[in-house]
């Protein structure tokens, strides 16, 4: 598990710096739109400069647990059987939270939450601005940007623990021992 979790954390930052900065740049993109044209370009801009921005702070607001709050459970202390227990029980904690953020993502509710927002914000723009067929394209845009940003999650935790068996809370581990002058051997170790 947290040979996982260390693999993730570059992943997981690169996912969380590169979607801030695509939101950033159609926010900065629709905001020169907003001033250069007028009309239904003009409202499309601005509808579209509050999702992006909103994209922006969500993104920058709840990065992946890993990206950020992995390393202070990854530097616990193992010195002693106490730490080494705590740490374990850390480690699997952290491991579940993560693995339910990223199946709750790929699941069939994240994908709703982002169609709902997206027709949403789509109705107005359809309804309440009068703008058909920009409505039209927002929403199919808004729904590949969504699409993407959920598809680029990272999900090696959920991965991983979609293989390993329901007692996963079991352990056995090989430790190696000294017999004597003559030898060495191994004897497992198990945490149940």
């Amino acid at each position: 598990m947290a040979a996982v979790l260390d693999s993730q954390v570059p992943h997981a930052r690169a996912w969380m710096w590169s979607w801030a900065s695509i939101y950033g740049a159609v926010s900065i993109t629709e905001t020169v739109l907003n001033a250069t044209s007028h009309g239904a370009a003009q409202s499309s801009a601005q509808v579209n400069i509050a999702t992006s921005t909103f994209g922006f702070f969500a993104t920058l607001i709840f990065p992946p647990p890993v990206a950020f709050e992995w390393e202070p459970v990854q530097r616990l202390p193992e010195e002693t059987e106490a730490q080494r227990t705590a740490k374990s029980r850390a480690v699997r904690t952290f491991f579940a939270r993560e693995v339910g953020r990223e199946r709750f993502r790929h699941s069939v509710w994240g994908h709703l939450i982002g169609l709902v927002f997206n027709a949403g914000v789509c109705s107005y723009m359809y309804f309440g601005l009068h703008l058909g067929s920009r409505a039209l394209l927002n929403f199919a845009l808004g729904g590949a940007f969504w699409e993407a940003n959920l598809w680029t999650s990272p999900n090696a935790s959920m991965q991983l623990a979609d293989t390993l068996p329901e007692t996963a809370v079991l352990g056995v581990q090989l430790v190696p021992v000294a017999l004597g002058r003559d030898g060495a051997g191994f004897a497992l170790r198990g945490h149940f």
